[in-house]
């Protein structure tokens, strides 16, 4: 008997995708999932596949990371659909603030078992994220990033990035506009989050949440390197306000202003530029949880009508 019919959408250039796709259809028919498979070669084809078939299933199954997810994002808004995720990537940042196991066995019966959730969507521009967007930092340590270092290290990856990048990237100073205030900040990065976790495990703030419906922004001051791994257990807790070399606001929306355009990497992509806008959708997208997210955080929350 068919419990649900799936459509299922794996990145096989995902740091685990080619491995585990054959897997992954198994997995979810031995669960008496109606598995609707679609191909994807160009980053189009994700929101393509979704808008052309979302109407014909009950749930659109992705398989990949971060950066797959948020190709998806878009078209997920818009048909309304849950969306279930097998963490299949290299940091799977987003799979890390919902609990969704990283185990490929777990993470199919989560496409049967889990709990349907409203989560927050971010908004940079005309871009939308699920985890960050950021300036400074992070953009250097993606312009780093090969697929070799991603395949064979991970997470690790991601930090020995971050580390390089350091000695490259100049302090810039930005006008940060919400709520009425404005404030004038010299800083290394600001990061603005929608989910907690991003860049291998690291965390926006110490309650950040996807569900909470709001953003979080920080920015790091300049500083010495080695004050900055010192600073590393705090930023993979999550900072707070009294940490010092950290400014960490929250408001339902940003302005960011800088002397000159600096990109903006939004999910793993560059994709847009300062000035910029924040915004967040709350509880735009449907996404299956695990037990153990709502036993933690509280009870399942619907999604908005959008």
């Amino acid at each position: 008997m068919i419990s649900l019919r799936a459509l299922l959408l794996i990145n096989r250039e995902s740091r685990q995708g080619k491995a585990n796709a054959r897997a992954a259809v198994e997995h979810l028919a031995a669960r008496d999932v109606d598995v609707v498979e679609a191909r994807f070669d160009r980053p189009d084809d994700v929101s393509a596949a979704i808008h052309r078939q979302a109407g014909e299933v009950d749930v659109v199954v992705l398989g990949g990371g971060d950066g797959t997810l948020n190709l998806a994002s878009k078209a997920m808004l818009e048909c309304g659909k849950p969306m279930a995720v097998l963490p299949l990537g290299t940091a799977n940042d987003f799979a890390r603030t919902l609990l969704i196991p990283t185990d490929l066995v777990a993470a199919c019966d989560n496409v049967v078992d889990g709990i349907d959730h409203g989560i927050d969507l971010g908004q940079c521009n005309e871009v939308y994220f699920l985890n960050v967007a950021s300036i400074g930092l992070a953009v250097r340590a993606s312009e780093y990033r090969s697929g070799t270092a991603k395949k064979w290290l991970g997470s690790f990856g991601y930090a020995a990035n971050v580390f390089s990048a350091v000695r490259d990237t100049e302090p810039f100073r930005a006008e940060v506009r919400f709520e009425g205030r404005s404030e004038h900040i010299e800083s290394i990065q600001i990061a603005v989050g929608n989910g907690r976790y991003f860049g291998g495990g690291l965390a926006v703030s110490c309650d950040a949440a996807l569900d909470d419906g709001r953003l979080d922004l920080y920015s790091l001051k300049p500083q010495p390197l080695s004050s900055l791994i010192g600073m590393l257990p705090w930023l993979v807790r999550g900072p707070n306000k009294a940490m010092q070399g950290v400014q960490l606001f929250e408001s339902r929306a940003f302005e960011i202003h800088t002397e000159q355009p600096m990109d903006i990497n939004t999910d793993g992509e560059i994709l847009t530029a300062t000035p910029a806008t924040f915004r967040v959708w709350p509880r735009a997208l449907t996404v299956k949880v695990p037990r153990a997210y709502i036993d933690r955080y509280g009870r399942a929350k619907p999604a908005s009508a959008t």
